[in-house]
């Protein structure tokens, strides 16, 4: 038979009492609104609640920690439903602005909210977060669809800290202000996958433009992101991606995928990882996207840049602007293969286009060039019809940070030498 359960001690009972006791009168104590009280004096009291010594393993200590997660959800919770309750309340009142002449006298003037609405679409997103902050008919307006058409970094969407994730970040996207969004950049240091692009398509389900890692490097999208990004996103018409992980294959079967219906492609190669666009992949997006408008292609930390392992030389470049013929802008930087020869055998190609726009290339079609953006050569080329011009090419801060350095030690070294010769 099983021995009976040892009965507690009194002096065991009275302990208990003692810690709860002294555990309820910290907690009690704690002023939040005190400036005085500190994280730590509050950290402090909570402990309390737990028996000496403790650890993470302890059941009770367990239990607290799953506690904080709650109170942070039901903290953001109460902040959603303040938000909309606000937000139903300006609805119901005016745009008004309020003058005062010198005789003190007030003039309010109602504006409609059409009016209001369409100043308000001229200023970034994370300026129109600023004017939601006047007042509550302010912050309805804020909230309106139509401000809401692109949301990056300008519009406040950063993850500097590194603490934003998907779930976080598909929470956003569900607002109904973001019900009409067209063009989105990913944040910075996000990783997305395929089970991620899905729900982004059905939460973003106009989505146009989408940026991954070409205006903020995520080092997250692959070859089988961009595929699942074609497929997944069906008004898609621009991409712009990084090739920190996406390699030339990735590219290749990206432009085959989307074919006519990509108007705007943007792609950074990676100047570490030595992914590189090459004249192969050119050739592939010249025969596949008859209808693209706008190609970019630059660099990724260029200071490890090494042109004897870029594969994209000039040859690539005319290919590219040959098969795509209602491309209207051209932006190379960086890529040293591409030579001031071939962007001047490009120029000769439009000019001589233009001279005789009757017999405009075998398929009937005026190249729609219009703008070529170079940066990284001793170069630019502008107007149109398009001229080059030889400027220096401006150097970079470290270039000139490591220029100051070396003549600091040449200044202490030739002091050093006075000081022996004295």
């Amino acid at each position: 038979m099983s021995k009976p359960p040892a009965k507690r001690k009194a002096s065991d009972a009275n302990l208990d009492d003692a810690v709860a006791g002294r555990s309820n009168q910290l907690l009690a104590s704690l002023d939040l609104s005190n400036s005085k009280t500190k994280p730590k004096t509050i950290a402090t009291a909570l402990l309390s609640l737990l028996p000496d010594g403790a650890s993470r393993q302890h059941p009770d200590a367990k239990k607290l920690a799953k506690a904080f997660p709650l109170v942070l959800a039901e903290l953001d919770a109460r902040s959603s439903a303040l938000a909309r309750a606000n937000e139903s309340e300006g609805t119901k009142q005016p745009i008004a602005f309020r003058f005062s002449d010198e005789g003190g006298n007030d003039t309010v003037i109602n504006v409609p909210e059409e009016c209001f609405l369409n100043t308000m679409s001229f200023l970034e997103g994370r300026h129109v977060v600023t004017a939601s902050l006047v007042n509550k008919a302010w912050l309805s307006v804020s909230r309106r669809p139509s401000l809401w058409k692109k949301l990056d970094e300008s519009s406040g969407l950063t993850n500097s800290s590194k603490k934003l994730n998907m779930t976080s970040f598909l929470k956003l996207l569900s607002r109904p202000q973001f019900a009409n969004l067209k063009a989105l950049t990913m944040p910075y240091k996000l990783t997305v996958g395929k089970s991620g692009i899905q729900k982004i398509a059905k939460a973003c389900p106009h989505l146009e433009m989408w940026d991954y890692g070409y205006s903020r490097s995520t080092c997250g999208g692959n070859d089988v992101d961009l595929l699942e990004a074609a497929e997944r996103f069906t008004n898609l018409t621009s991409i712009r991606t990084d090739m920190w992980k996406v390699t030339t294959v990735g590219i290749k079967s990206l432009v085959k995928a989307m074919g006519g219906q990509l108007l705007d492609l943007r792609i950074k190669g990676d100047c570490i990882t030595k992914n590189f666009l090459s004249d192969a992949a050119l050739g592939v997006i010249a025969t596949n996207c008859p209808n693209l408008k706008h190609f970019g292609y630059t660099m990724a930390y260029v200071c490890y840049y090494d042109a004897e392992q870029d594969p994209l030389s000039g040859a690539g470049v005319i290919a590219l602007v040959k098969g795509c013929r209602r491309l209207e802008v051209l932006e190379i930087e960086h890529s040293k293969q591409v030579r001031k020869e071939d962007f001047l055998t490009i120029m000769n190609m439009v000019a001589q286009d233009d001279a005789a726009s009757d017999n405009a290339g075998s398929d009937g079609k005026k190249f729609a060039l219009r703008k070529i953006i170079v940066v990284g050569y001793p170069f630019v080329i502008t107007g149109n019809p398009f001229s080059i011009e030889d400027v220096p090419i401006p150097r970079s801060n470290a270039e000139i940070a490591l220029e100051r350095l070396v003549q600091k030690q040449r200044a202490i070294r030739s002091m050093a030498g006075g000081y022996e010769e004295g």
